[in-house]
């Protein structure tokens, strides 16, 4: 049974920025896991805070960073540009400096913290999960921005992982070899694949066909179930 939710902005310090970002929560006083989602490509839009929403509904605080400082893109132009341009080094540090934010949220505390990332923004999950140890899993969702195999020498924490079989931008092709990547360094990971469902099948609302519809179903349960005995 979904939890009732309560929405919010939210904004934490990384170095001498501020970081805006969107909440998402169980409205009860009791801590829980949380889970750090970062965006695609697009930036933090309605559908990305839908997302948000929907676990948090699963019963973990969400914590969406604006990676993109309030600009939302709509053309595929601006969206390439806009994820080609981004430093990742300094974006990465965003989302790790989440941690620190959460840990003072009373009803997160001392619980785990796991990331999730969407697109671009599941290649920075990965460059997240090789830099810091604070986080105690990590979903992957058709990440289509590609670290080199050397930068996921460090992860720890295990992954669980979900891709469409036609998806045109993270290819079958690029699966393999992350799952090369992932098997040479022993890494412990779980890949879900999706009969007919194509990029973004859960972040981009718009567009859906029912492969995706299903896509969407089938990996939030998936995720939510993995995630809590993970965490537990």
């Amino acid at each position: 049974m979904a939890e009732r939710i309560v929405s919010m902005h939210a904004a934490y310090k990384s170095g001498k920025e501020i970081v805006d970002g969107f909440l998402a929560r169980p409205n009860i006083g009791v801590a829980r896991n949380a889970i750090v989602l970062i965006h695609g490509y697009r930036g933090l839009d309605d559908g990305h805070r839908a997302v948000t929403r929907r676990f948090a509904k699963e019963g973990f605080v969400c914590l969406s960073p604006d990676l993109f400082h309030g600009r939302i893109y709509n053309t595929p132009e601006a969206c390439a540009l806009a994820k080609t341009s981004l430093d990742i080094p300094r974006a990465v540090e965003r989302v790790c400096d989440s941690i620190a934010y959460l840990r003072r949220l009373p009803y997160v505390g001392k619980k785990k913290v796991a990331v999730l990332g969407f697109c671009m923004g599941g290649g920075l999950a990965l460059y997240a999960l090789a830099k810091s140890k604070g986080f105690d899993a990590g979903v992957i969702y058709y990440q289509s921005l590609f670290p080199d195999p050397e930068e996921l020498r460090g992860i720890k924490a295990p992954l669980q992982c979900h891709y469409g079989t036609e998806d045109h931008n993270t290819t079958k092709k690029e699966i393999e070899l992350f799952r090369h990547a992932l098997d040479r360094y022993g890494k412990k990971y779980v890949i879900h694949m999706y009969e007919g469902a194509g990029h973004a099948f859960l972040n981009n609302p718009s567009g859906k066909n029912e492969a995706d519809r299903r896509a969407a179903e089938e990996s939030v349960a998936k995720t939510g179930k993995w995630l809590r005995k993970i965490l537990s």
